[in-house]
């Protein structure tokens, strides 16, 4: 009867962790549609999202395109939060087709919160190093999956100088590139930022 027990309890905890990394896989958009499609995407992950209206634009140095195209304001949809930190993603796209060009993903606490109620937030940012560390690599090894093998990719957060002036601070980069589309995860962990980012672009 014990073993019997045993083995329930084994079964069920292999189940509860399936359970765990499946809610825990990231859920990404990678097709080159309208918009439309890409927001049936986010509504079939929860129906608990929120839509941001911000004015945010993108640059040549990450997306080469972007005088090819006449790039509208992005769609920002704010994910219900299931992990570690909270999750926008941003949909670019061209006017008049509203064709996705250009989309990335933030893991970032308030990314678009109050200044100032954002420095507390990176005092206390500031002390995980190791959870934001984690936390890239369930993202990347959830990439992986979905993406196949990075082109490049580090194993640890490297120091960066930064172009600001503020010294340097701890970066790490994996790149994904085929002849189709640039992809690349990109997480900063420096005293005004404290970011997890996937971009990724079709090259046409």
């Amino acid at each position: 009867m014990k073993k019997l027990n045993i083995l329930i309890l084994m079964f069920t905890l292999l189940i509860f962790a399936s359970f765990r990394v499946e809610n825990d896989e990231v859920k990404i958009w990678t097709q080159q549609t309208t918009t439309n499609k890409a927001i049936d995407f986010e509504k079939s992950i929860s129906k608990k999202i929120k839509y941001l209206e911000m004015n945010v634009s993108l640059s040549k140095s990450i997306y080469p395109l972007v005088d090819k195209y006449k790039i509208a304001k992005p769609i920002i949809i704010q994910r219900h939060q299931t992990g570690f930190l909270p999750l926008y993603t941003e949909y670019f796209y061209s006017e008049p087709d509203s064709i996705i060009r250009y989309i990335s993903y933030d893991w970032e606490k308030e990314k678009y919160g109050n200044f100032f109620k954002k420095q507390e937030i990176w005092k206390e940012e500031s002390k995980k190093l190791k959870e934001y560390n984690s936390e890239y690599e369930k993202i990347k090894s959830t990439l992986i999956v979905q993406l196949g093998e990075p082109t490049t990719q580090d194993t640890e957060p490297q120091k960066t100088e930064s172009t600001s002036g503020r010294g340097y601070y701890l970066s790490r980069n994996t790149v994904w590139e085929t002849d189709e589309y640039y992809s690349k995860l990109n997480m900063i962990f420096e005293s005004m930022t404290y970011r997890i980012r996937w971009y990724y672009y079709w090259k046409k």
